[in-house]
């Protein structure tokens, strides 16, 4: 069976043919990724012309498990990316000999859903609200039967930014272990929230497998790498499954030192709140839209000219991530530059006018 793959931001080669505008004329907002990236320093050119060490990659996962506050690197995997974690955990799974139903808390990211119907999973998609998202996964969680059923919950969700606490997903996570379930927690955009994340917890949680994202908040999606955290055994099969070098050289020294920069990464969390404020102040200025949530990264907006809106972005090179499933919602992502500031607030007021 052929499935059909969902629709993403990003696609500016699509909006280049579309618009009639060159690929490099475009101000890309149609993803969630940071437009202020980490700087990139010079690093050894070594690591383009040898493989990867081992010892590379346990000084990466000690970087990382020092900024996801994890108590072991023994709980980590390592992947070229999120999005192959999210292909390659449903088969992994099912080698487990797991084979019950993939609860999806939605609307969300569309690639979870597809990625366990690939591997042969009944999927149940659950559509949610940011308010009864708890209660949803509680009900599936705590029904009886279902045993080695899986919910998988973006937090903050992608497009909504619905999040929830770290006290609560640890008792939902303890429910999945107490029930013989699963909870996973694609955790992409936590950054910009470290204290809710449920990374700390991991080793309290027997049934509790967390995805993370490093290319969003540190704005290197091109670097491509992501995280799994779970239980170490489970941790070990995985990442055996991926297989050597999986992880390119520049990444790993990158993302070590990208990790370790507290001064860098306290100072973007602010920037980022403020940018916010000053997109959805934009939005309200210049438009009917009206703010549904999101996080730091991006905003979603609703109204009956979001498409329309999208659109008239569209002809003045300026692309923005609309849904096949509800037209009338819009996600912005954040200018980096002022000059990307100032060319959104112009297509903005041309709109309006």
């Amino acid at each position: 069976m052929t499935l059909q793959s969902p629709s993403h931001g990003g696609a500016i080669d699509k909006a280049a043919e579309k618009y009639g505008i060159a690929p490099q004329e475009w101000l890309d907002l149609s993803t969630g990724i940071n437009a202020t990236p980490w700087p990139i320093s010079s690093f050894d050119p070594i690591h383009w012309q040898r493989l990867p060490l081992a010892s590379e990659l346990t000084a990466l996962k000690q970087a990382a498990a020092d900024y996801y506050g994890i108590p072991d690197i023994k709980h980590i995997v390592c992947a070229p990316g999120t999005q192959a974690l999210i292909q390659t955990i449903p088969f992994w799974f099912a080698d487990q000999g797991k084979r019950a139903t993939a609860h999806i808390i939605g609307p969300t990211y569309a690639e979870h859903a597809l990625g366990w119907k690939r591997a042969g999973f009944k999927t149940n998609t659950v559509m949610t609200t940011p308010e009864n998202r708890k209660t949803a996964i509680a009900d599936i969680l705590g029904s009886p039967g279902g045993r080695d059923d899986i919910v998988i919950l973006v937090n903050p969700n992608n497009p909504d930014g619905g999040l929830i606490d770290q006290v609560t997903l640890t008792e939902l996570a303890r429910m999945a272990t107490e029930n013989g379930k699963w909870l996973l927690i694609d955790e992409a955009f936590m950054d910009c929230s470290p204290k809710h994340s449920i990374c700390p917890k991991c080793h309290e949680l027997d049934h509790l497998i967390v995805l993370r994202s490093f290319g969003k908040f540190f704005g290197l999606a091109g670097l491509r790498l992501g995280c799994a955290v779970m239980r170490p055994d489970l941790a070990a099969d995985l990442t055996d499954r991926i297989g050597p070098w999986a992880i390119a050289g520049p990444a790993l020294a990158i993302a070590c030192t990208a990790f370790g920069d507290r001064a860098w990464q306290s100072g973007m969390r602010n920037q980022l709140c403020d940018d916010a404020k000053r997109l959805d102040a934009l939005i309200d200025a210049h438009s009917d839209l009206a703010l549904l949530g999101g996080t730091s990264l991006f905003r979603l907006y609703h109204g009956k000219n979001a498409t329309g809106l999208a659109n008239h972005l569209g002809t003045q090179g300026i692309l923005v991530r609309l849904f096949d499933d509800n037209a009338d919602r819009i996600r912005f992502g954040l200018p980096g530059q002022e000059k990307d500031w100032q060319r959104l607030e112009r297509a903005l007021a041309a709109f309006r006018n």
